[in-house]
Protein backbone atom coordinates (compact mmCIF):
# COMPACT_ATOMS: atom_id res chain seq x y z
CA UNK A 1 0.00 0.00 0.00
CA UNK A 2 1.44 3.21 -1.02
CA UNK A 3 1.04 6.04 1.71
CA UNK A 4 -0.49 9.15 0.55
CA UNK A 5 0.01 12.46 1.74
CA UNK A 6 -2.87 14.91 2.56
CA UNK A 7 -3.11 16.23 -0.89
CA UNK A 8 -3.73 12.91 -2.14
CA UNK A 9 -0.14 12.45 -3.89
CA UNK A 10 2.09 9.58 -3.11
CA UNK A 11 4.72 10.83 -0.51
CA UNK A 12 7.56 10.45 -2.36
CA UNK A 13 6.00 12.96 -5.18
CA UNK A 14 4.90 15.26 -2.74
CA UNK A 15 8.60 15.73 -1.39
CA UNK A 16 9.88 15.80 -4.84
CA UNK A 17 7.07 18.76 -5.46
CA UNK A 18 8.60 20.32 -2.06
CA UNK A 19 12.22 20.15 -3.43
CA UNK A 20 11.16 21.59 -7.13
CA UNK A 21 9.36 24.31 -5.44
CA UNK A 22 12.02 25.16 -3.16
CA UNK A 23 15.17 24.80 -5.22
CA UNK A 24 13.65 27.59 -7.79
CA UNK A 25 14.28 28.91 -11.14
CA UNK A 26 17.35 29.44 -13.29
CA UNK A 27 16.85 32.72 -15.13
CA UNK A 28 21.11 33.32 -15.00
CA UNK A 29 21.33 31.20 -18.23
CA UNK A 30 21.90 30.73 -21.55
CA UNK A 31 18.52 30.72 -22.77
CA UNK A 32 15.96 29.42 -19.97
CA UNK A 33 19.25 27.19 -18.98
CA UNK A 34 21.70 27.48 -16.04
CA UNK A 35 25.16 28.61 -16.76
CA UNK A 36 26.92 26.54 -14.83
CA UNK A 37 25.71 23.43 -12.28
CA UNK A 38 28.54 23.49 -9.63
CA UNK A 39 30.47 26.24 -7.41
CA UNK A 40 33.47 25.51 -10.10
CA UNK A 41 31.55 25.04 -13.14
CA UNK A 42 29.55 28.80 -12.58
CA UNK A 43 32.90 30.50 -11.45
CA UNK A 44 34.66 29.56 -14.55
CA UNK A 45 31.67 30.13 -16.90
CA UNK A 46 30.11 26.74 -17.65
CA UNK A 47 33.59 25.86 -19.55
CA UNK A 48 34.41 22.89 -18.30
CA UNK A 49 33.39 20.29 -21.04
CA UNK A 50 37.29 19.17 -20.61
CA UNK A 51 37.73 20.40 -17.61
CA UNK A 52 36.01 17.82 -14.83
CA UNK A 53 36.93 18.30 -11.19
CA UNK A 54 33.46 17.82 -9.58
CA UNK A 55 30.15 16.46 -9.97
CA UNK A 56 28.89 18.74 -12.54
CA UNK A 57 30.50 16.54 -14.97
CA UNK A 58 27.30 14.05 -14.71
CA UNK A 59 26.19 17.43 -16.70
CA UNK A 60 27.99 18.47 -18.55
CA UNK A 61 30.49 15.06 -19.16
CA UNK A 62 29.98 11.94 -17.55
CA UNK A 63 32.90 10.80 -18.96
CA UNK A 64 34.62 12.96 -16.30
CA UNK A 65 33.46 10.90 -13.28
CA UNK A 66 36.96 8.79 -13.69
CA UNK A 67 39.06 12.05 -12.77
CA UNK A 68 36.80 13.53 -10.06
CA UNK A 69 37.54 10.78 -7.23
CA UNK A 70 35.20 9.78 -4.50
CA UNK A 71 33.48 12.93 -3.62
CA UNK A 72 30.15 14.98 -2.78
CA UNK A 73 29.77 18.18 -3.66
CA UNK A 74 26.92 20.93 -2.69
CA UNK A 75 26.06 24.44 -3.92
CA UNK A 76 23.49 26.80 -2.85
CA UNK A 77 22.46 30.01 -5.25
CA UNK A 78 20.90 32.98 -4.37
CA UNK A 79 19.77 34.02 -7.76
CA UNK A 80 18.70 37.95 -7.81
CA UNK A 81 17.11 39.31 -10.83
CA UNK A 82 17.12 42.98 -11.49
CA UNK A 83 15.82 45.41 -13.86
CA UNK A 84 13.62 43.08 -15.11
CA UNK A 85 10.94 45.11 -17.11
CA UNK A 86 8.00 44.91 -19.40
CA UNK A 87 6.93 48.26 -21.72
CA UNK A 88 3.98 47.56 -23.58
CA UNK A 89 3.10 50.25 -26.42
CA UNK A 90 -0.31 50.28 -27.56
CA UNK A 91 -2.13 51.00 -29.98
CA UNK A 92 -1.17 48.29 -31.94
CA UNK A 93 -4.03 45.75 -32.72
CA UNK A 94 -7.42 46.85 -30.89
CA UNK A 95 -10.29 44.86 -29.76
CA UNK A 96 -13.89 46.31 -28.51
CA UNK A 97 -14.49 49.88 -28.71
CA UNK A 98 -11.36 50.64 -30.91
CA UNK A 99 -9.31 49.49 -27.05
CA UNK A 100 -6.26 48.25 -27.52
CA UNK A 101 -5.41 44.95 -26.66
CA UNK A 102 -1.89 45.57 -25.09
CA UNK A 103 -2.49 47.79 -21.67
CA UNK A 104 -1.18 51.13 -23.15
CA UNK A 105 2.32 53.06 -22.78
CA UNK A 106 2.81 51.02 -19.40
CA UNK A 107 5.87 50.09 -18.25
CA UNK A 108 6.64 47.69 -14.85
CA UNK A 109 8.82 45.93 -13.36
CA UNK A 110 8.72 41.51 -11.86
CA UNK A 111 8.09 41.72 -8.70
CA UNK A 112 10.52 39.00 -8.41
CA UNK A 113 13.78 39.59 -6.46
CA UNK A 114 15.15 36.52 -5.03
CA UNK A 115 14.80 32.77 -5.84
CA UNK A 116 16.95 30.27 -4.25
CA UNK A 117 18.75 27.21 -6.39
CA UNK A 118 20.69 24.78 -5.51
CA UNK A 119 22.90 21.78 -6.93
CA UNK A 120 24.06 18.23 -5.59
CA UNK A 121 26.75 15.52 -6.38
CA UNK A 122 28.22 13.04 -5.47
CA UNK A 123 30.72 10.24 -7.21
CA UNK A 124 32.48 6.62 -6.29
CA UNK A 125 35.61 4.93 -7.63
CA UNK A 126 35.17 1.41 -8.27
CA UNK A 127 38.00 -0.15 -6.51
CA UNK A 128 39.90 -2.78 -8.01
CA UNK A 129 39.62 -1.79 -11.75
CA UNK A 130 43.02 -2.11 -12.68
CA UNK A 131 43.90 -0.38 -16.27
CA UNK A 132 40.54 0.23 -16.72
CA UNK A 133 38.94 2.49 -13.73
CA UNK A 134 35.10 2.60 -13.81
CA UNK A 135 33.45 5.00 -11.55
CA UNK A 136 29.78 5.89 -10.57
CA UNK A 137 27.72 9.15 -9.54
CA UNK A 138 24.36 10.54 -9.09
CA UNK A 139 23.60 14.26 -8.68
CA UNK A 140 20.38 16.40 -8.53
CA UNK A 141 20.43 19.55 -10.56
CA UNK A 142 18.85 22.76 -11.03
CA UNK A 143 18.57 22.62 -14.77
CA UNK A 144 16.50 25.40 -16.02
CA UNK A 145 13.76 27.64 -15.54
CA UNK A 146 12.70 31.33 -15.16
CA UNK A 147 10.30 33.37 -12.85
CA UNK A 148 8.21 36.82 -13.55
CA UNK A 149 5.67 38.36 -11.70
CA UNK A 150 3.82 41.95 -12.97
CA UNK A 151 1.25 43.64 -10.71
CA UNK A 152 -0.44 44.04 -13.72
CA UNK A 153 -1.20 42.18 -17.11
CA UNK A 154 0.46 43.21 -20.14
CA UNK A 155 -3.11 43.24 -21.77
CA UNK A 156 -5.41 45.87 -21.51
CA UNK A 157 -7.16 45.44 -18.34
CA UNK A 158 -10.43 47.61 -19.76
CA UNK A 159 -10.83 44.97 -22.61
CA UNK A 160 -10.00 41.42 -20.69
CA UNK A 161 -9.38 40.59 -16.95
CA UNK A 162 -6.20 41.22 -14.93
CA UNK A 163 -4.54 38.19 -15.65
CA UNK A 164 -1.37 37.16 -18.05
CA UNK A 165 0.85 38.82 -15.67
CA UNK A 166 3.03 36.11 -14.15
CA UNK A 167 4.76 32.79 -14.77
CA UNK A 168 7.47 29.90 -12.73
CA UNK A 169 8.85 27.45 -14.51
CA UNK A 170 11.57 25.06 -12.84
CA UNK A 171 13.05 21.93 -14.02
CA UNK A 172 15.44 19.68 -11.59
CA UNK A 173 17.17 17.10 -12.82
CA UNK A 174 18.52 13.73 -10.86
CA UNK A 175 21.38 12.41 -13.02
CA UNK A 176 22.48 9.03 -12.11
CA UNK A 177 25.98 8.11 -14.03
CA UNK A 178 29.03 6.21 -14.66
CA UNK A 179 32.04 6.25 -16.89
CA UNK A 180 34.78 3.98 -17.69
CA UNK A 181 38.66 4.48 -18.29
CA UNK A 182 39.28 3.06 -21.67
CA UNK A 183 42.90 4.21 -21.68
CA UNK A 184 44.96 5.84 -19.50
CA UNK A 185 44.40 8.86 -21.62
CA UNK A 186 40.67 8.12 -23.09
CA UNK A 187 37.55 7.73 -20.61
CA UNK A 188 33.67 7.58 -21.90
CA UNK A 189 30.80 7.93 -19.66
CA UNK A 190 27.20 7.91 -19.91
CA UNK A 191 24.44 9.50 -17.59
CA UNK A 192 20.50 8.89 -17.52
CA UNK A 193 18.66 12.18 -17.28
CA UNK A 194 15.65 11.54 -15.10
CA UNK A 195 13.99 15.21 -14.94
CA UNK A 196 10.60 17.16 -12.69
CA UNK A 197 9.30 19.82 -14.25
CA UNK A 198 7.16 22.09 -12.50
CA UNK A 199 5.00 25.06 -13.58
CA UNK A 200 2.08 27.36 -13.20
CA UNK A 201 1.31 30.44 -15.02
CA UNK A 202 -2.03 32.71 -15.65
CA UNK A 203 -0.94 33.37 -19.33
CA UNK A 204 -3.26 34.32 -21.67
CA UNK A 205 -4.11 31.64 -24.98
CA UNK A 206 -3.53 31.82 -28.49
CA UNK A 207 -4.94 33.48 -30.57
CA UNK A 208 -8.43 33.98 -28.26
CA UNK A 209 -6.16 35.42 -25.44
CA UNK A 210 -8.60 33.72 -22.59
CA UNK A 211 -7.16 33.14 -19.46
CA UNK A 212 -5.67 29.72 -19.50
CA UNK A 213 -7.85 26.73 -17.44
CA UNK A 214 -4.63 26.28 -14.90
CA UNK A 215 -5.07 29.78 -13.68
CA UNK A 216 -1.73 29.51 -11.46
CA UNK A 217 -1.80 26.35 -9.64
CA UNK A 218 1.28 24.41 -10.09
CA UNK A 219 1.08 21.65 -12.30
CA UNK A 220 4.23 18.87 -12.53
CA UNK A 221 5.61 16.55 -15.00
CA UNK A 222 8.21 13.87 -15.45
CA UNK A 223 10.24 13.29 -18.22
CA UNK A 224 13.36 11.76 -19.11
CA UNK A 225 16.84 11.47 -21.73
CA UNK A 226 20.86 10.70 -21.40
CA UNK A 227 24.06 12.53 -21.94
CA UNK A 228 27.00 10.77 -23.29
CA UNK A 229 30.45 12.14 -23.36
CA UNK A 230 34.47 11.56 -23.55
CA UNK A 231 37.68 12.96 -22.40
CA UNK A 232 40.88 12.30 -23.83
CA UNK A 233 44.01 14.00 -21.94
CA UNK A 234 46.62 14.54 -25.67
CA UNK A 235 49.67 15.35 -23.12
CA UNK A 236 50.17 17.34 -19.72
CA UNK A 237 49.29 20.51 -21.20
CA UNK A 238 46.03 19.75 -23.57
CA UNK A 239 42.52 18.04 -22.82
CA UNK A 240 39.88 17.97 -25.36
CA UNK A 241 36.21 17.06 -24.57
CA UNK A 242 33.10 16.94 -26.35
CA UNK A 243 29.05 15.58 -24.87
CA UNK A 244 25.96 15.35 -26.28
CA UNK A 245 22.46 15.89 -24.18
CA UNK A 246 20.05 14.17 -25.93
CA UNK A 247 16.44 16.24 -26.16
CA UNK A 248 14.88 15.71 -22.81
CA UNK A 249 11.25 14.61 -23.27
CA UNK A 250 8.67 15.76 -20.64
CA UNK A 251 5.03 14.34 -20.22
CA UNK A 252 2.19 16.80 -20.94
CA UNK A 253 1.35 19.79 -18.03
CA UNK A 254 -2.82 18.28 -18.39
CA UNK A 255 -3.51 21.39 -16.53
CA UNK A 256 -2.09 23.95 -18.83
CA UNK A 257 -2.49 21.61 -22.15
CA UNK A 258 -4.76 24.91 -23.67
CA UNK A 259 -0.93 27.20 -23.78
CA UNK A 260 1.78 24.95 -22.22
CA UNK A 261 1.32 21.54 -22.38
CA UNK A 262 4.74 20.02 -23.15
CA UNK A 263 8.15 22.04 -22.29
CA UNK A 264 10.54 19.59 -23.75
CA UNK A 265 14.72 20.21 -22.66
CA UNK A 266 16.88 20.94 -26.13
CA UNK A 267 19.54 18.66 -27.42
CA UNK A 268 22.66 20.13 -26.56
CA UNK A 269 26.09 19.53 -28.56
CA UNK A 270 29.19 20.59 -26.00
CA UNK A 271 32.55 20.32 -27.10
CA UNK A 272 35.69 21.74 -24.97
CA UNK A 273 39.63 22.72 -24.38
CA UNK A 274 42.09 22.57 -21.35
CA UNK A 275 45.29 24.22 -21.81
CA UNK A 276 47.53 24.19 -18.82
CA UNK A 277 50.74 25.90 -19.34
CA UNK A 278 51.70 26.45 -16.25
CA UNK A 279 51.43 23.66 -12.95
CA UNK A 280 49.04 26.45 -11.06
CA UNK A 281 46.93 27.53 -14.06
CA UNK A 282 44.42 26.17 -16.38
CA UNK A 283 42.69 27.75 -19.05
CA UNK A 284 39.81 26.52 -20.47
CA UNK A 285 37.41 26.89 -23.84
CA UNK A 286 34.09 25.48 -24.41
CA UNK A 287 31.44 26.22 -27.53
CA UNK A 288 27.89 24.88 -27.21
CA UNK A 289 25.19 24.38 -29.49
CA UNK A 290 21.82 24.72 -27.81
CA UNK A 291 19.17 23.01 -30.41
CA UNK A 292 15.97 25.01 -29.40
CA UNK A 293 13.98 24.56 -32.87
CA UNK A 294 14.38 20.92 -31.76
CA UNK A 295 11.26 21.35 -29.46
CA UNK A 296 8.30 22.05 -31.02
CA UNK A 297 6.78 24.89 -28.33
CA UNK A 298 9.88 26.54 -28.25
CA UNK A 299 10.48 26.34 -32.46
CA UNK A 300 5.92 27.32 -33.13
CA UNK A 301 5.28 30.71 -33.60
CA UNK A 302 3.80 32.79 -31.01
CA UNK A 303 0.07 32.72 -33.23
CA UNK A 304 0.78 28.70 -33.23
CA UNK A 305 1.39 28.68 -29.35
CA UNK A 306 5.09 29.04 -29.42
CA UNK A 307 7.94 31.27 -28.27
CA UNK A 308 9.23 31.68 -31.83
CA UNK A 309 13.38 30.41 -30.55
CA UNK A 310 16.10 30.14 -33.05
CA UNK A 311 19.03 28.06 -32.16
CA UNK A 312 21.68 29.14 -29.79
CA UNK A 313 25.25 29.09 -29.93
CA UNK A 314 27.49 29.63 -26.79
CA UNK A 315 30.95 30.42 -26.25
CA UNK A 316 32.70 30.21 -22.81
CA UNK A 317 36.38 30.37 -21.73
CA UNK A 318 37.11 29.85 -17.77
CA UNK A 319 40.44 30.55 -16.01
CA UNK A 320 42.02 28.50 -12.38
CA UNK A 321 44.73 29.78 -10.53
CA UNK A 322 46.23 28.08 -7.62
CA UNK A 323 48.02 29.69 -4.64
CA UNK A 324 49.48 28.15 -1.79
CA UNK A 325 50.16 24.77 -2.92
CA UNK A 326 46.26 24.90 -4.50
CA UNK A 327 44.84 25.59 -1.32
CA UNK A 328 43.47 28.63 -2.37
CA UNK A 329 42.18 28.39 -5.90
CA UNK A 330 41.20 31.70 -7.99
CA UNK A 331 38.86 31.42 -11.04
CA UNK A 332 37.24 33.43 -13.34
CA UNK A 333 35.55 32.88 -16.84
CA UNK A 334 33.17 34.45 -19.85
CA UNK A 335 29.90 33.06 -21.51
CA UNK A 336 28.73 34.29 -24.55
CA UNK A 337 25.57 33.14 -26.08
CA UNK A 338 23.10 35.46 -28.45
CA UNK A 339 19.58 35.39 -27.26
CA UNK A 340 17.49 32.54 -28.65
CA UNK A 341 14.75 35.40 -28.19
CA UNK A 342 14.48 37.42 -31.78
CA UNK A 343 12.86 40.80 -32.40
CA UNK A 344 9.49 40.25 -33.53
CA UNK A 345 8.67 38.20 -30.97
CA UNK A 346 9.72 40.05 -28.03
CA UNK A 347 6.14 40.60 -26.92
CA UNK A 348 5.15 37.69 -26.99
CA UNK A 349 8.21 36.43 -24.78
CA UNK A 350 7.44 38.96 -22.22
CA UNK A 351 6.61 37.18 -19.70
CA UNK A 352 9.70 34.62 -20.48
CA UNK A 353 12.58 37.88 -21.05
CA UNK A 354 15.84 35.66 -20.80
CA UNK A 355 17.75 38.04 -22.94
CA UNK A 356 21.02 38.45 -21.37
CA UNK A 357 23.82 37.37 -23.85
CA UNK A 358 26.79 38.62 -22.03
CA UNK A 359 27.81 37.11 -18.62
CA UNK A 360 31.03 37.71 -16.24
CA UNK A 361 31.75 35.11 -13.30
CA UNK A 362 34.50 34.78 -10.79
CA UNK A 363 35.03 32.72 -7.62
CA UNK A 364 37.77 30.98 -5.86
CA UNK A 365 38.00 27.30 -3.60
CA UNK A 366 39.61 27.19 -0.22
CA UNK A 367 40.96 24.20 1.12
CA UNK A 368 39.69 24.04 4.79
CA UNK A 369 41.19 20.09 5.11
CA UNK A 370 42.81 17.94 2.66
CA UNK A 371 39.17 16.78 2.55
CA UNK A 372 37.34 19.57 2.50
CA UNK A 373 36.96 22.78 0.78
CA UNK A 374 34.23 25.95 0.74
CA UNK A 375 33.61 28.16 -2.37
CA UNK A 376 32.05 31.10 -3.25
CA UNK A 377 30.85 32.71 -6.58
CA UNK A 378 29.71 35.34 -8.11
CA UNK A 379 28.01 35.55 -11.53
CA UNK A 380 26.98 38.61 -12.73
CA UNK A 381 24.57 38.89 -16.56
CA UNK A 382 25.10 41.98 -17.82
CA UNK A 383 21.50 43.84 -18.57
CA UNK A 384 20.20 43.56 -21.89
CA UNK A 385 16.69 44.74 -23.27
CA UNK A 386 15.13 44.12 -26.69
CA UNK A 387 12.06 45.69 -28.51
CA UNK A 388 9.34 44.41 -30.55
CA UNK A 389 9.25 46.43 -33.59
CA UNK A 390 5.87 44.57 -34.86
CA UNK A 391 6.97 43.33 -38.30
CA UNK A 392 6.07 39.54 -36.94
CA UNK A 393 2.91 37.52 -36.70
CA UNK A 394 -1.07 39.11 -35.02
CA UNK A 395 0.80 38.66 -31.76
CA UNK A 396 4.29 40.89 -32.65
CA UNK A 397 1.61 43.09 -34.11
CA UNK A 398 -0.56 43.73 -31.46
CA UNK A 399 2.71 44.51 -28.86
CA UNK A 400 4.44 46.80 -31.37
CA UNK A 401 6.58 49.13 -30.18
CA UNK A 402 6.81 46.65 -26.71
CA UNK A 403 10.13 46.63 -24.66
CA UNK A 404 11.67 43.75 -22.33
CA UNK A 405 14.39 44.33 -20.30
CA UNK A 406 16.37 42.21 -17.62
CA UNK A 407 19.80 41.82 -15.63
CA UNK A 408 20.59 39.15 -13.10
CA UNK A 409 23.07 38.60 -10.13
CA UNK A 410 23.95 34.90 -8.46
CA UNK A 411 25.77 35.04 -6.04
CA UNK A 412 26.70 30.63 -4.54
CA UNK A 413 28.09 29.47 -2.27
CA UNK A 414 29.45 25.07 -1.93
CA UNK A 415 31.12 22.87 -0.48
CA UNK A 416 33.09 19.90 -1.07
CA UNK A 417 33.90 16.50 1.02
CA UNK A 418 36.98 14.22 -0.56
CA UNK A 419 36.02 10.31 1.08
Amino acid sequence: MIRKSHSGLPVGAAVIAACLIFTGDAYASNGSRMLGFSARDSAMAGATTASSEDTACLVKNPAGLVNIGNRVDLEYQNILPHDVTVYTEGPGLTALLGLPLVNPRFKQESTVSYIPGGDFGVSYGIPGEGKHPVAIGCGVFNISGLSLNLRSSRLNPLVLNDYDKMIDLKSMRIAPGAAIGITDKLSVGAAANIEVQALRTDMATTPNYFETVGGGKWSFAPGAGFTVGMEYEINRIFAIGASYESHTWMRRHYRYKDCLPYIDEPPVINAGLSFKPAKQLELTFDTRYINWTDVKIARLAPDNGGFGWRDQWVFATGAEYGLFKDRLKLRLGYNYGRSQIQPHVAFANSLLPLIMEHHLTNGFSYALTKKLSVDLTWEHHFFNSMADKGWGDITSQAGAGSKISAAVDVISVGASYKY
